[in-house]
């Protein structure tokens, strides 16, 4: 079988699993603090909700402008849950640099206020650093094993927050990238990203399309672009986002990201 070969059959069931999925909703806000205001007080109901019926919730963070207002407007609602709720969340991160632990590049940073707002530190599953494995490969295989420990290769998250690059990537799962085309494992090492830093791990869409909601937050006038392409017709190639849905998919939009632009 040739790579082109390959290839084609991910395409084909990467945006089949997209188009068989529920459409987005969109929410549109004022601010992107707003936006991700909305997502936050959604996500907290649900996660409480899987708390309740099975002891424990899974949700996995974003990076950039998106998942630092998430974090933000996060912390304050799981300090005003009770106990049980706060002691059963588990976070993971969509995707991650593979940078040295503590470096501002890290997207697990932002787990720090929810850790100060309750969630247990054993229960935040970060990607190994370099100076504690012998390289990308084996950080990724590491949180592949978590990833199937946990049962989320098979039931899924309960919610996964997604943030929304210019070019439509989401994750780091790029445009015309090798990397948004990995089927059958929940998890893949990137190399040679778009956008440095150039090592990373990302969920791939293996896992996202089988989550039980997908919250896209995005933000700004310059992702006017990516917004239309993510809702519009699925294509891994050269919009990721727009295959980026699962069970229940919502997009929670500040007003310039589609003011000029008929998304809604």
């Amino acid at each position: 079988m040739t790579d082109n070969i390959a290839d084609g059959q991910a395409i084909t069931e990467i945006q089949m699993g997209a188009a068989a999925a529920p459409a987005p909703a969109v929410v549109v806000a004022p601010t992107l603090a707003d936006a991700a205001r909305q997502a936050c007080e959604d996500t907290i109901r649900i996660l409480a909700e899987a708390v309740a019926d099975r002891g424990v919730a899974h949700l996995a963070l974003t990076g950039g402008s998106g998942g630092v207002a998430l974090a933000e407007s996060l912390a304050p609602l799981i300090v005003a849950q009770p106990e049980p709720v706060r002691r059963g969340i588990h976070l993971w991160f969509g995707d991650e640099r593979f940078v040295p632990a503590g470096h501002p590049e890290r997207n697990d940073l932002l787990a720090a206020p929810l850790i100060a707002a309750g969630v247990p530190e054993s229960q935040v599953h970060r990607l190994a650093a370099p100076q504690d494995v012998s390289g990308l490969d084996e950080a990724t295989a590491r949180m592949v094993h978590e990833l199937e420990s946990a049962g989320l290769t098979s039931g899924g998250f309960d919610v996964i927050h997604v943030g929304l690059g210019p070019d439509a990537h989401v994750c780091s799962l790029f445009p015309k990238h090798p990397a948004a085309l990995v089927v059958g494992v929940p998890a893949v090492a990137v190399r040679r990203s778009p956008k440095p830093p150039a090592q990373r791990y990302s969920l791939t869409f293996e896992v996202l399309q089988r989550a039980r909601r997908i919250m896209v937050v995005a933000g700004g006038a310059g992702k006017t672009e990516a917004v239309r392409l993510g809702l519009g017709t699925p294509d891994v190639v050269e919009a990721p986002a727009s295959c980026c849905r699962g069970r229940e998919t919502t997009w929670y939009l500040d007003e310039p990201a589609v003011a000029s632009r008929n998304v809604v």
